[in-house]
């Protein structure tokens, strides 16, 4: 049987619902796109990368997101930020698919429904050459996660931590595959956070309910994770502002003559400018990250990231497995990106581990294109890639439910 022809080049897109990272296989970074359509002050609509460069006034943006809940809903949009991500040249692609082939990651419990829309508009709309769909993790997984613990290599079983817009997913792969049964969400991610941020914001000092990035840039730029909430919290209410080490003053963007001045940390060397306009964060910065620990201070019943972890691996029925688990465990996720995230993580996670088992946590020096990153690499090794892809011709062929062949079905069950 003839092999069918490769395409000359390999697309990767890691489809997060906050942020798109594209980019061809060869190349070292990705390009980082917004996932989402903005309606500024001035009534225009951005689509992807144009909210970052070319809206002059961030204040009062109005978001449109394909995904909702973690799961890719609205076509409609997605199609209009693809199309300036694959087809638009001011982005730096100008694809032809028909000569190119794509990967594309979807969420690790993306409705059936939806994945199969995917396949629809990747062979029907774009026309590409090749394609393989699959998770985020399963890219991540790709890597040489063995440099995160100081060796080389990787393990084919790998406990992978993704926290990001949406949701935190924790999900246990065990001889390169997916154990679906034992995949956990705890639904705190990065939009949960930057809501509660703005409510907390918007209650104690300005309205900002109609600010949302501004106070995704707050929340990015301010917070942390503390080593002992109690103790911080205790701080800040015992201690005036002036000598509170925990107090911060964030400057909120204006308009100058000079055009739109972007929000930022102030820095106490400096003398204030009677213009700008000052946020003073206590206790809010270390609060709004706690909800990764603790979800039920809002009332979410689930158990802390910590426990969750432990509640995954517990689901992994072979001893053996679950201590290969937690040796290789790889967060991932902007929502891990926070000041003493790790050192928090490793302690409370740590007091959890049966004392016969030893722990290791992998953390990747960009945790956001890491996911990205084992795409390129499966994108250059064409032999594996082969084996996994669907060429168009196969789609043409056979219809959708190729895909569903190649790619497997997902257990969508109930997730703790």
């Amino acid at each position: 049987m003839p092999v069918a022809a490769q395409p000359r080049a390999t697309l990767v897109l890691d489809n997060g619902a906050y942020t798109i990272k594209a980019g061809y296989a060869t190349v070292e970074a990705p390009s980082i796109i917004p996932n989402c359509l903005a309606r500024g002050r001035d009534r225009r609509v951005y689509i992807g990368d144009e909210f970052l460069t070319q809206c002059k006034d961030f204040s009062g943006v109005v978001f449109r997101r394909p995904f909702e809940k973690g799961h890719l809903t609205n076509w409609e949009s997605e199609k209009a930020i693809w199309d300036r991500v694959l087809l638009n040249p001011e982005v730096g692609f100008n694809v032809n698919p028909d000569e190119t082939g794509l990967i594309v990651t979807e969420p690790v419990l993306h409705l059936p429904a939806c994945s199969s829309n995917m396949d629809q508009i990747v062979f029907e709309e774009y026309g590409f050459s090749t394609y393989y769909r699959c998770t985020t993790s399963a890219l991540v997984h790709e890597n040489e996660t063995g440099q995160l613990f100081g060796g080389s290599g990787r393990s084919d079983t790998t406990l992978i931590v993704d926290s990001g817009y949406s949701a935190t997913t924790i999900i246990p792969i065990v001889a390169d595959a997916v154990y679906y049964p034992a995949v956990r969400r705890l639904n705190v991610g990065g939009k949960l956070l930057r809501n509660f941020l703005k409510e907390t914001i918007s209650f104690r000092h300005y309205n900002m309910m109609d600010e949302t990035h501004i106070v995704n840039e707050i929340k990015d730029q301010s917070c942390f994770v503390t080593a002992n909430f109690a103790k911080d919290l205790e701080t800040c209410k015992r201690l005036p502002p002036a000598r509170n080490p925990l107090i911060l003053d964030y400057v909120l963007p204006r308009a100058t003559a000079s055009g739109f001045r972007q929000g930022h940390v102030r820095d106490v060397a400096l003398p204030p400018d009677p213009d700008d306009q000052i946020l003073t964060l206590g206790n809010e910065r270390f609060s709004v990250p706690e909800l990764m620990f603790s979800p039920s201070d809002i009332g979410i019943r689930q158990a802390g990231l910590p426990e969750a972890i432990m509640q995954a691996v517990s689901a992994v029925p072979d001893p053996d497995v679950r201590g290969l688990l937690l040796g290789n465990v790889v967060l991932v996720g902007g929502s891990t990106n926070f000041p003493g995230f790790r050192e928090r993580m490793s302690t409370e996670l740590q007091a959890l581990v049966p004392d016969d088992v030893i722990l290791r946590l992998g953390f990747p020096e960009d945790p956001i294109t890491y996911g990205w990153q084992g795409g390129a690499q499966l994108g250059q090794q064409k032999s594996r890639l082969r084996s996994r892809q669907v060429t168009r011709k196969e789609y043409m062929e056979h219809g959708p439910n190729i895909c569903l062949r190649k790619f497997g079905k997902k257990s969508i069950e109930a997730v703790e």
